[in-house]
């Protein structure tokens, strides 16, 4: 339960609490202390936490308050309401997108390189490839024996090719001679001699390259300078004559 209960955004703290009050009910701030592993010059904040969210009530008795978690279905409720404040700050973030991109064009930026560890940065090329492509990049890619992102991100994939038939974003992609077909459905694909040694999957669109390699840990490197993409790109061009449909 605790864990769920921080997922949807209650601090440890906060998760510890509930889960105290629902399992033992009305109490005072003296016995969830006991119960669980929180300070007492902190109960009482955590609990008004808990109560601005909707999640714990108090009643008064001889002047005391007694704490309890509200119903279960609050829960849900407080999700509904994360969800409306995030569409409110969705809204907001994109209003002032423009002024941002503007303030980033003005700073000189010769190289700039981005480290991600886990899956999200494999993730977020598949969602950049998108958005260069709908500006009108060329997508170009060297693929592996393997299909990792079938293996460990095949929702993610999945959605790639649905968003590349929607705004009709194509790739050209690069295998080694008949080890798979591809799957993707705007990918022009030709395959190199076996001896060629396609290692990790690197792609690139526009000013960027990213490599992803999928072995443990997960690890994705984009770098975003033109020079370094124009030279990758002119090593695909090269790759792209002598390989074969």
């Amino acid at each position: 339960m605790r864990e769920l209960l921080v997922k949807i955004g209650l601090t440890p703290g906060e998760a510890e609490v509930y889960e105290v009050l629902v399992g033992i009910g009305l109490c005072s701030a003296g016995t969830i202390v006991k119960k669980a592993s929180i300070a007492s010059s902190k109960v009482y904040d955590v609990l008004q936490r808990l109560i601005n969210k909707g999640l714990a009530s108090y009643i008064v008795k001889n002047g005391v308050k007694y704490y309890d978690a509200t119903p279960p279905e609050r829960l849900i409720d407080f999700l509904e309401e994360k969800r409306e404040s995030i569409k409110d700050v969705e809204k907001e973030i994109e209003k002032i997108i423009p002024s941002i991109r503007l303030k980033r064009s003005s700073v000189k930026e010769e190289n700039k390189v981005v480290v991600y560890n886990g899956v999200e940065g494999a993730k977020i090329v598949l969602k950049e490839t998108i958005d260069a492509g709908r500006k009108g990049a060329e997508l170009c890619g060297y693929g592996t024996d393997e299909d990792p992102y079938k293996d460990f991100l095949p929702a993610a994939i999945q959605e790639h090719f649905r968003d590349q038939i929607k705004y009709n974003v194509k790739w050209k992609l690069l295998f080694t001679k008949g080890r798979w077909q591809s799957p993707n459905p705007r990918g022009e694909v030709r395959y190199l001699p076996k001896g060629f040694n396609l290692p990790v999957r690197t792609m690139i669109y526009g000013n960027k390259i990213a490599i992803v390699d999928f072995s443990s840990p997960i690890t994705t490197i984009i770098i975003e300078n033109k020079g370094v993409a124009q030279s990758y790109k002119r090593h695909f061009d090269f790759l792209w004559k002598i390989a074969k449909p």
